[in-house]
């Protein structure tokens, strides 16, 4: 079978920030004395070891029984538009004994002005039936009208004129001519339609020695990538730049055309270690968190493209304050490379057991644009600062204020010969952390583009490291 590598994930490009918008909602099942240590974002975060942690003295009092925290969103992203939906998670501490909890599920439904859906089911059971193997599922359904492409590597350009018409009215009629702008190529120049059937993410961790966990992984995702938009969608007559690139060789396997539709089938298995001695999962403050894994998908495994990877994660948390955690500085450092067919979906994406998007948007470089450079190589630096100003307990429950700055930096490679120039790309800027019960995070944060003339803000769950 020909490798066809034109194949990307959800989410959109960037436009001028609006509004964000959030209202929370306490869905409080009669349960919860002081008791244990709540949870963290389910299916990302790496399993406990069975040593006890120290935690400081202001650390607050261990929660118990069940918790039932829910949020409807309706909220504002640079990269997707105004976005509406709700999550709810749902938690079993049962005796606080269980580190962080013995279980969570957690549904998200997500649905934004600009046609991205992110609908997802996410179980985590730490020890899961009494074992030693903390297991992760998610399921996920994801759609992206108008997923970014801005050409490959750490020198592609982006010319706003390119893709921007003022009066968007006169487009009804010919998609093609922007008034006032000559050198317009379209509005979906630098975008293309991705659609996504249900995918699927196993993970296995469990302890292996002090501090050290073993993880195991599964992914799968069936894609279909659609380059080109009728005119009823404003599309333009002439080439995306995803198309211009396949049609120049720079994507590899469209010697004979570049199709309507593209079906794209990845799936891989990843294993990896993990160094773990933070103090607390979800909102560390102490501690250190390092990974190192590889990952390969191939035909026997149901992949359409034999692909390699590997990605080393090191992540630093230290309290400035002696004796306190109220003021924490945070560091990290990641690295991932990619070899063998590698189809272009997978490009953005760093591996690991997280398997986050970049470079740029809100899970790599804050206040540039979602993806805006891509390659089979990364490299990423995150700074930040953070500051617990306000924190304790209303109704029942437990909720802190945490102030932050921010750093962000990193690159990318077209190839794995690391000749590319370009250097680093970089944003800086702020952001509040609301967090409910200790575990349950809500992150917004605005960036600033240093490297370039972009900025974004960004409404989501968790620490970005």
């Amino acid at each position: 079978m020909r490798w066809n590598p034109l194949q990307v994930p959800h989410r959109a490009p960037g436009s001028p920030l609006l509004l964000a918008l959030m209202v929370c909602l306490v869905l409080r099942a009669p349960v919860a004395q002081a008791g244990q240590a709540p949870p963290d974002a389910p299916v990302e975060t790496p399993p406990a070891t069975s040593e006890a942690r120290v935690e400081p003295s202001d650390t607050p009092p261990r929660r118990t029984g069940w918790d039932l925290q829910g949020l409807p969103i309706l909220n504002f992203n640079t990269d997707e538009g105004f976005g509406y939906g709700a999550l709810v998670m749902l938690v079993d501490r049962a005796d606080g004994s269980h580190e962080p909890f013995r279980y969570s599920l957690l549904a998200q439904f997500l649905q934004t002005t600009r046609q991205v859906a992110s609908h997802q089911l996410i179980f985590d059971a730490p020890h899961f039936l009494g074992s030693p193997w903390r297991v992760g599922v998610e399921a996920a359904y994801t759609r992206a009208r108008y997923a970014p492409y801005y050409g490959l590597g750490n020198t592609s350009e982006r010319l706003r004129e390119y893709a921007t018409c003022d009066d968007r009215d006169a487009l009804e009629d010919n998609p093609d001519v922007c008034p006032g702008n000559p050198d317009f190529r379209g509005l979906r120049y630098y975008t293309y339609d991705l659609k996504s059937l249900p995918r699927l993410r196993l993970n296995l961790r469990r302890a292996v020695a002090r501090s050290w966990n073993l993880f195991l992984g599964y992914r799968f995702r069936p894609d279909r990538v659609v380059p080109r938009y009728s005119a009823d969608d404003l599309g333009q007559s002439g080439d995306s730049k995803l198309v211009e690139d396949a049609k120049a060789g720079v994507l590899e396997g469209f010697e004979d055309g570049v199709p309507r539709s593209i079906p794209a089938r990845t799936s891989e298995v990843l294993a990896g270690i993990q160094y773990d001695t933070r103090d607390i999962e979800a909102s560390p403050s102490s501690g250190m968190f390092h990974e190192l894994s590889v990952r390969g998908g191939a035909g026997p495994l149901g992949s359409q493209f034999d692909y390699w990877g590997a990605t080393l994660h090191a992540r630093f948390y230290l309290p400035v304050l002696p004796g306190s955690r109220r003021l924490v500085a945070g560091a990290r450092v990641l690295a991932d490379v990619l070899g063998g067919e590698v189809p272009l979906t997978l490009l953005p994406f760093f591996g690991g057991l997280e398997g986050k998007d970049g470079l740029g948007g809100v899970y790599s470089a804050r206040g540039l644009l979602l993806r805006r450079f891509q390659g089979p190589a990364k490299l990423l630096l995150n700074g930040e600062l953070r500051w617990t100003a306000l924190s304790g307990g209303l109704f029942g429950q437990q909720f802190g204020l945490t102030l932050v700055g921010f750093v962000d930096s990193g690159r990318v490679w077209r190839n794995l010969d690391f000749q590319e120039g370009g250097g680093l790309k970089t944003s800086a800027g702020g952001g509040l952390r609301i967090a409910w019960n200790r575990e349950f995070v809500i992150r917004a944060d605005y960036g600033v583009g240093l490297s370039e003339s972009t900025s974004g803000f960004y409404l989501d769950f968790g620490h970005l490291f």
